[in-house]
């Protein structure tokens, strides 16, 4: 019954390790699509700066499955994986909710991880909006990282990638770390390890990497074994408002 409860073994064996070349797949067929989603902005087809969250995420969902289904030779590596899943139903660690839907889910093809279970072995991303509506404090991480840190997302894996739609004037590190390494942004998001620079994408686009306790600060269980959250922030060609991310100095 182990496997049943738990997915992986995650409490005998750990979460499964996802190599960081996958996650650099993902992270380059993003900003991919997402160039693609501007040349759309560009003819007047869409309006990032006019949309929701989801909207922004089901058009880039509909880029990514053409990329994937039709021209996945365009992205060094992204044959290795399914057709990416949009808002796909995933249980919590604990059982207690069974529709937490990540953004999105990319899945790498069996054998490309060591894995008891391909339900729950997977790459998933969490897109948010960030602009003067959507702080990165309330919005970012308190809607966004702390899905992975409850073990509501992606609690079977050791990574998984936070997606920033910047409609503002904000820049990673300065506008995450204005959160995370406050005394408070440390505790809540049981920060282990401060951001730190991973490889950009091919585009050019700068990826961050922060590692999270997960559970609650008073379990011992192996739960709290920490999570690596990739943060990849896209932007608009031209900020769709000119205020500014507070940031650390």
């Amino acid at each position: 019954m182990r496997g049943l409860m738990t997915g992986l073994g995650t409490d005998a064996e750990g979460p499964c390790k996802i190599p960081v070349f996958l996650m650099e797949v993902v992270q380059n067929a993003l900003a991919h699509a997402w160039r693609q989603l501007l040349k759309e902005v560009a003819e007047g087809q869409f309006s990032i700066c006019g949309e929701e969250e989801d909207t922004i995420t089901e058009r880039l969902y509909m880029i990514l499955d053409e990329l994937s289904s039709n021209h996945p030779e365009s992205i060094k590596g992204l044959s290795l994986f399914q057709t990416p899943v949009r808002e796909g139903n995933l249980r919590n660690r604990t059982g207690t909710r069974l529709d937490c839907q990540p953004d999105l889910t990319f899945r790498p093809l069996r054998g490309q991880l060591v894995t008891r279970s391909n339900a729950m072995a997977a790459i998933l991303v969490e897109c948010k909006p960030i602009d003067s509506a959507h702080p990165i404090g309330s919005t970012y991480c308190k809607a966004g990282i702390s899905r992975f840190v409850k073990e509501d997302y992606a609690w079977a894996v050791d990574r998984a990638l936070m997606l920033g739609y910047v409609r503002n004037i904000c820049d990673l590190p300065n506008g995450l770390t204005y959160v995370l390494d406050s005394a408070t942004g440390r505790k809540e998001y049981r920060v282990k390890k401060r951001t730190t620079p991973l490889r950009q994408t091919i585009y050019g686009d700068v990826v961050y990497s922060s590692v999270h306790y997960r559970g609650s600060n008073a379990s011992r269980q192996t739960s709290n074994l920490p999570i690596a959250l990739h943060h990849l922030w896209l932007k608009t060609e031209e900020p769709c408002e000119n205020t500014r991310c507070k940031t650390s100095t």
